[in-house]
């Protein structure tokens, strides 16, 4: 992030326009600006953060590339965080944020953006998409991605790309179980056997895991649960859905032994596990394909999430917010390039390359993403999985609340305990419920 770009003024400089150098300079008179080549201004420089990584990084390089040639006027700039998809990302935002650092326009991750908005950081676009209809595409978003950028009526971000939750599993220790491969009809109980049937031990260690943890929110909600009422303002994780949600979540570690259980993770990660082999399915959006493309040694596959004991499945949908900084100094542009990196042309850009899930209905029935291919790849399922839930209705973004943060961090803290088996579900359900009642007041 800190490292020097090279943009159309260091070109020039470096190829000697403008500047004398060495005997070149010495024998060749060098030629005045033209008065129209004086009278160009600066480019407008507009920055942009997202988490970062090498794959992230390679993907979006072609959407700057095409942004900077469509719009000389505006210096569009990549600025990784380079922290990677998790909480040191939300803390450098925050840091950056609280002092005047932030950039023009930057990329918001699950459970922080109805917290962001209480705190006005987000320029309202209401009217920017209404003055750039062409450069928007409005009716082309998903109604879910469009609606999980809306609080209080107003629009606070565009959706770069979102998709729902789905399992990703290793078919080749599928096959070698003799296993039936998780499809639309697969049920909790489905994946509690295959999760046991796919757990290796040797001795008094785990070599293989059959399934990884569930995701809490969607595995409560597809049971019939909800986090909170529908006004916000009351805690509902004590119900008997969300209850009996939380216990199949946890005898998949407690009881069964086919979950991983903290001090196993402590060792190596979900996804880590998950590409070296040793895990036999975890839960993930389909941008996980970034970085699960590079496997060499085993296939893989995807499938929509199990049916939860209500018969019932609504996956966690994950949206890429993209939003202006209301401390921008150049709104204006950082709009167009909050608008391209959103647009389908710029989504197809960076997608195609195998990473995320489009927000543009448009874009999944093309053929390029339709039939993308990687060579570990099982199936298209990895493609047409995800739409498909969108399509079914099963795909719903997290409520924005404004003191979303502090709630989503309690219950990441209060499921250490679901882990580890040293509260019962009840006995958690209960607890995080007064604690979230604590924290809306």
């Amino acid at each position: 992030m800190s490292k020097g770009k090279f943009t159309r003024r260091t070109f020039l400089q470096m190829t000697g326009l403008g500047v004398s150098t060495g005997l070149l300079a010495a024998c060749v008179p060098v030629a005045a600006p033209s008065a129209e080549e004086a009278a160009m201004p600066e480019p407008v420089t507009v920055t942009f953060m997202v988490p970062g990584s090498t794959n992230e990084d390679a993907d979006f390089a072609p959407v700057f590339e095409e942004f900077n040639n469509r719009y000389p006027e505006i210096d569009g700039q990549y600025t990784p965080a380079g922290t990677g998809y998790g909480q040191a990302y939300n803390d450098k935002l925050l840091t950056m944020l609280s002092g005047g650092t932030a950039p023009d326009t930057f990329k918001t991750l699950f459970g922080y953006f109805g917290s962001l908005a209480e705190k006005n950081v987000y320029v309202p676009l209401d009217d920017y998409a209404a003055q750039h209809p062409d450069e928007t595409v409005f009716d082309d978003f998903f109604d879910a991605h469009v609606n999980a950028c809306i609080i209080k009526g107003q629009l606070l971000a565009l959706p770069n790309d979102g998709a729902p939750e789905g399992i990703w599993y290793n078919a080749d220790l599928y096959d070698a179980a003799g296993l039936p491969y998780p499809d639309w009809d697969t049920t909790w109980s489905d994946m509690s056997a295959a999760g046991t049937a796919l757990t290796q031990v040797d001795g008094s260690i785990t070599t293989h895991y059959g399934i990884g943890h569930p995701n809490w929110l969607g595995t409560i909600w597809s049971n019939g649960g909800e986090i909170l009422n529908e006004d916000g303002t009351q805690c509902m994780l004590d119900s008997d859905e969300a209850i009996e949600a939380l216990e199949w979540m946890q005898s998949l570690v407690v009881d069964d032994g086919s979950a991983p259980g903290p001090e196993a993770l402590s060792e190596l990660g979900m996804f880590d596990r998950f590409t070296s082999g040793t895990l036999g399915s975890f839960w993930c959006v389909r941008g996980c394909l970034g970085g699960l493309r590079s496997i060499e040694d085993f296939q893989f596959d995807a499938a929509p999430l199990p049916l939860s004991n209500s018969g019932s499945r609504l996956t966690r949908l994950l949206i890429g917010w993209t939003s202006i900084w209301s401390g921008s100094e150049v709104p204006d542009e950082a709009y167009l390039l909050a608008a391209w990196i959103c647009s389908p042309e710029g989504q197809r850009l960076r997608i195609s390359r195998g990473y995320a899930h489009p927000s543009r209905k448009s874009l999944v029935e093309q053929d390029w993403y339709k039939n993308y291919e990687c060579e570990r790849c099982n199936s298209h399922a990895v493609n047409n999985v995800f739409p498909e839930m969108l399509l079914r209705g099963e795909g719903r973004a997290w409520p924005a609340h404004p003191n979303e943060s502090e709630i989503v961090q309690a219950i990441t803290t209060g499921l250490d305990s679901l882990w580890d088996g040293s509260k019962p579900a009840a006995q958690l359900a209960a607890d995080l419920t007064a604690e979230i009642n604590g924290i809306i007041g």
